[in-house]
């Protein structure tokens, strides 16, 4: 008989660092146990904007600096995605427009742009003008792509020095003016000093994949479009990412997950992911079985458009359901509206949505088993 997802969590152990939660019940639902959950951040929403990747990564380093000097700092996403706007400018007028531009990007883009122009607290730059609430990028965007545009199509044939003053004043316009320097807990810093006290250190972290048209064990760079500043991916076969995953989770660390979410079996309001079967209806779920991804289905899938590169997320921990199976505990950028009761802004992913959609993890190197890390060469 199929279940409506009227979800309800069972917690039971905690961690360091974990919130506990009180046992709810609700009649005529699954329930959920959990296994592990690291400290994060509250949700947060990332608005009408395509920066989902700066909310990730900035949502995954905040619970790297937890882990690692035992402090709290909520990041400023937009002060990243506002430097990633001039990397991407650079990038697509440098290649006279034959570039990917847009709002998208990937995780490795958050810590390339720290370590050239560092990062600030949000309390210092929040990125909302005209008394927003929340984000929305949708005019900034379309204005920024048409004057980058406008620049490389000029009938003078030859690009304009201040170009560039003209584009980051629309920046500011839009986002406001960040800091040179500010205070902050007692402290003076500049954006680069700050990012130098939270010991970040970008080499530290690594992306893996999980694709046949690489060698496994190769590094590459994966021609996916938000992957604009070609960044390297380290390539495994499936059920290494997924024991990967798992172990990292299992021994403190947190991940930060590239996946598509447009597929059947994802659900943000219900905070659900699965892959149904053929015959199921994705809107429901029952304790049968889900369809059984192998490297093959998963390939071919990736090279029909399938599955893409849509949404970046964090993963915090792991959850059991009551058919055995292991999920992962994802925390969305959406806001906390959505999900499950008392466990709102999150999403639990099986194991099977997981193996047919993630495009790549990062996580950091510590975190890979010894067996693996040799085959890597890391």
């Amino acid at each position: 008989m199929k279940k409506l997802i009227i979800v309800a969590l069972t917690f039971s152990t905690s961690c360091l660092f974990a919130q506990e939660q009180d046992t709810i019940t609700s009649k005529d639902s699954l329930s959920f146990e959990k296994i592990v959950q690291w400290d994060a951040n509250p949700v947060e929403s990332q608005g009408q904007t395509g920066t989902c990747w700066s909310f990730s990564t900035s949502s995954f380093l905040e619970s790297e600096i937890i882990r690692t000097k035992k402090e709290a700092h909520n990041l400023s996403e937009i002060f990243v995605a506002r430097q990633v706007y001039i990397r991407k400018a650079e990038n697509f007028v440098g290649r006279h427009g034959k570039a990917q531009f847009g709002e998208g990007s990937l995780g490795h883009d958050l810590f390339n742009a720290i370590d050239k122009y560092g990062i600030v607290p949000t309390e210092v730059f929040d990125g909302l003008q005209l008394d927003s609430e929340k984000h929305d990028h949708t005019e900034l965007a379309n204005i920024l792509e048409a004057f980058l545009k406008a620049i490389i199509q000029n009938k003078g044939k030859k690009l304009t020095p201040v170009w560039m003053d003209a584009y980051s004043a629309l920046l500011d316009v839009y986002l406001g003016n960040f800091p040179k320097e500010f205070d902050y807990q007692g402290k003076t810093y500049t954006p680069k000093s700050f990012a130098a006290s939270l010991g970040i250190d970008k080499e530290n972290y690594i992306t893996i994949c999980s694709y046949t048209h690489y060698p496994f064990y190769s590094k590459f760079i994966l021609d996916i479009p938000d992957n604009w500043d070609n960044g390297f991916f380290y390539n495994v076969q499936l059920k290494e990412l997924v024991t990967t995953t798992k172990k990292a989770l299992n021994d403190g660390y947190t991940i930060e997950w590239d996946a598509d979410v447009s597929n059947e079996g994802f659900n943000s309001k219900k905070g659900l992911a699965i892959v149904p079967l053929e015959d199921e209806d994705p809107n429901f779920i029952t304790d049968e079985e889900e369809m059984e991804v192998t490297q093959k289905n998963r390939q071919e899938n990736f090279e029909n458009y399938t599955v893409t590169d849509d949404h970046l997320m964090h993963i915090v921990g792991l959850a059991k359901g009551v058919n055995g199976q292991e999920y992962f505990i994802v925390k969305n950028s959406g806001g906390d509206e959505k999900g499950m009761d008392d466990f709102k802004g999150h999403i639990l992913v099986s194991e099977a949505y997981f193996k047919m959609n993630t495009i790549s993890i990062m996580l950091h190197k510590d975190a890979v088993g010894n067996s693996l890390k040799k085959k890597l060469d890391l």
